[in-house]
């Protein structure tokens, strides 16, 4: 019951300073919006650096070759990067 209303404590001053910003200009309302994304960004990445599985990338290049009798060799080349995450 106390984090509902702490919620919307945080949304009422959240929506005042809003509208005191517009006042400022959109440029500001922007830059602290920006502002905040990128600091709830950091702190995701620091409070849970585990969130995503360890993944793999498949390269696949292909290569092609003229012939000297004017035909065309293909060779298909796969290369697989695995990023495993630290334990």
């Amino acid at each position: 019951m106390e984090l509902g209303f702490v919620g919307i404590i945080v949304a009422l001053i959240v929506a005042i300073l809003l509208i005191k910003m517009i006042k400022f200009g959109l440029k500001m309302v922007l830059f602290f919006i920006l502002a905040i994304a990128v600091s709830v960004t950091i702190w995701i990445c620091f409070a849970q650096p585990e969130m995503h599985n360890p993944f793999s990338v498949n390269t696949i290049e292909y290569l092609f070759k003229i012939n000297k009798d004017g035909s065309m060799t293909t060779t298909k080349q796969v290369t697989e990067t695995v990023i495993k995450g630290q334990k």
